[in-house]
């Protein structure tokens, strides 16, 4: 039998320009695991080291986002909910169920999915597995999209936090009735964050680095203000951003300008990126949001919150203020 092969791309969006390379992967429609996607995820890593680079856009994880959206974004997921728990991802090695990052990412499955909404195929207080037509017991594929995606964060943790740094936080967010208005532009005091709009508006994000005088400006801004302002995107697909506490090593012949080097002993956000949730439209509307943070002791916030309806007028920033800024 001959395998389906599937063409992965990174788009990686940096200050002075917009690197692209095109991957090729061999998988099985079942093998939704990390190792499929490992490459993007090293590119990414290796991308972010550029001190011109604040944010980088991860593809090839399409197939993953599909079942995301397809499971939590339906008339089965839930209407409202916020959710943040620990992934252990340190058994890198292992992956699919019996693994650390599968039993936390299930227990994340269900604990957003209502009970009567779980397909008759999962035992939702037993077995983990689905089993196929030939009887054959398969992971199951939502839970694998959520492990896959949590391991790729993971993987990111670079400098000091390298080796040291294993784990993520998850974060679900569910809004029936987003109506976010003018949140502010800040930057996460974080290493770094994933992040992916799997419903309704996008996040909004600079793909360049901010001056201290852009930052300020940004923040005065309003909905109807940032038509103009340059270099500013809208999240369509996986984005990791850094953030304030960001540390890793230089890539070979790079070097930061020398308004990098006197900013960067003041100036805390030289390399984080800026953005914010998205302005409302007006309407009412639904947003779901998926975000991962390494678990480097700085947040090991946990929550959970079930049908208990926001507008999220501030937009769906973290719950502590010191976490944004």
């Amino acid at each position: 039998m001959v395998k389906p092969r599937y063409t992965t791309l990174i788009v990686l969006h940096c200050a002075s320009a917009a690197y692209t390379s095109s991957v090729a992967s061999t998988v099985t429609p079942s093998d939704l695991t990390f190792n499929t996607n490992r490459g993007e995820w090293t590119a990414a890593k290796l991308s972010l080291r550029n001190p011109h680079c604040c944010v980088v856009s991860v593809s090839g994880l399409d197939h993953h986002l599909s079942i995301l959206r397809e499971h939590f974004c339906g008339m089965g997921g839930p209407r409202d909910l916020d959710l943040r728990m620990r992934v252990r991802c340190g058994d890198n090695e292992a992956s699919g169920g019996g693994s650390n990052a599968y039993e936390d990412c299930l227990k994340i499955y269900k604990s957003i999915m209502e009970p009567s909404s779980l397909k008759d195929s999962v035992n939702e207080f037993g077995t983990d597995f689905e089993v196929d037509p030939l009887g054959i017991s398969v992971a199951h594929p939502c839970v694998l999209a959520l492990e896959a995606l949590a391991r790729g964060a993971s993987s990111l943790a670079d400098g000091p936090l390298e080796g040291m740094c294993t784990d993520v936080h998850m974060r679900v967010v569910c809004a029936s009735s987003y109506e976010a208005k003018d949140p502010m532009f800040h930057t996460d005091k974080c290493p770094l964050r994933g992040y992916v709009t799997l419903a309704g508006p996008g996040t909004e994000y600079m793909d360049r680095t901010c001056l201290p005088w852009e930052y300020v400006a940004l923040r005065t801004l309003g909905a109807e203000d940032v038509t103009s302002v340059k270099g500013l995107k809208v999240a369509e697909s996986f984005i990791v951003m850094k953030g304030d506490y960001y540390d890793a090593p230089l890539p070979d012949g790079i070097m930061p300008s020398v308004l990098q080097k006197v900013l960067g002993k003041v100036w805390l956000r030289g390399a984080a990126c800026v953005h914010r949730s998205p302005p409302a439209d007006g309407r009412s509307s639904r947003r779901v949001i998926l975000s991962l943070d390494l678990a480097d002791g700085g947040d090991d916030q946990e929550w959970y919150e079930y049908n208990k309806k926001r507008g999220w007028r501030s937009g769906m920033t973290q719950r502590k203020s010191r976490l944004v800024a």
